[in-house]
């Protein structure tokens, strides 16, 4: 009942959040049906968001300030942020519509954020673990960048990969006339979408790096939840919640494109465990480890 009740709290706050931000960038709403989807769809949005981030707002031994930081920057770029670099290439919206929309948004993700660091505290008291600075620091620089470039590149493969393999799903719905004027859908070229996924998939790994450093271990089973924790961030924030209030498009389209992005949060968790993940402390850390050689080692 504890945990319920902070999480019902950040439900409807951010709901509130939203529907006024609503209010003041449109014409009063009508009490439609449509209308109560909207705020049905916020509080679950809401309600997600705070269980899913519960698990690392209770490892964050810190103080407030970087409780928000940590938590504002993973969920406002996944959620919101990086679609709108998709959006800005994959879209004939006008940029500063787009800026626009971040710039505004941006207010909902921080009051969530702020109310998940101040209602779930960390189990341990502030200053009880090192800094996140220190434990990143255990890898070396030069590991560091080759990882999160090789993180990068495999992120842009897979979302191609696992495009084509859910393309007879959802592939027609892009040359629909009518879903592309609703979406307004433009074919980029290649040279813009794989820089861009590329870039998209960095940025994706460097917000990530608190997680792992709270997260740390590199046997089998931490891997596995390293992976497990990762994937279910992405495809929660990237994956259910958008698709669950894309209300006014077919559902066919919301299901396979639902589908399509949770595989692509399956491979990334994996990439992100496999390439990323840290020794617990006292293990060896070095260029070469591997799961399989570190393993009980690293405990």
């Amino acid at each position: 009942m504890d945990v319920a009740w902070r999480v019902l709290a950040i439900a409807i706050v951010s709901t509130l959040v939203g529907r006024l931000l609503g209010l003041l960038s449109g014409p009063r709403p009508a009490p439609t049906p449509a209308y109560f989807e909207t705020v049905a769809v916020g509080l679950i949005t809401g309600a997600v968001e705070a269980l899913v981030l519960l698990p690392l707002a209770r490892r964050l031994p810190y103080q407030m300030r970087t409780r928000f930081l940590v938590l504002f920057v993973l969920l406002y770029w996944i959620e919101l942020l990086s679609n709108l670099v998709e959006a800005a290439v994959n879209t004939d919206l006008p940029v500063g519509q787009l800026v626009a929309a971040a710039v505004i948004f941006a207010l909902p993700s921080a009051v969530t954020a702020w109310m998940i660091a101040r209602l779930f505290p960390a189990t341990e008291p502030p200053g009880s673990a090192p800094g996140l600075t220190e434990i990143l620091r255990r890898r070396p620089l030069h590991s560091w960048a080759w990882r999160i470039l090789v993180a990068g590149l495999l992120f842009a493969v897979f979302l191609q990969v696992f495009g084509v393999l859910w393309g007879p799903l959802i592939a027609r719905y892009y040359q629909d006339p009518t879903y592309i004027a609703q979406a307004h859908t433009v074919k980029a070229p290649d040279y813009l979408v794989w820089p861009e996924e590329f870039i998209r998939g960095i940025m994706f790994v460097l917000v990530l790096l608190p997680v792992l450093a709270v997260f740390p271990g590199r046997g089998r089973m931490d891997l596995l939840r390293t992976a497990a924790y990762v994937a279910l961030i992405d495809a929660a924030f990237e994956s259910w919640l958008p698709m669950l209030a894309m209300t006014t498009f077919p559902l066919g389209f919301r299901i396979g494109e639902g589908l399509d992005l949770t595989t692509d949060a399956i491979a990334r968790g994996i990439i992100v465990a496999t390439l990323l993940a840290l020794p617990r402390p006292g293990g060896p850390i070095n260029a070469s480890e591997s799961p399989t050689r570190v393993g009980d080692g690293a405990r």
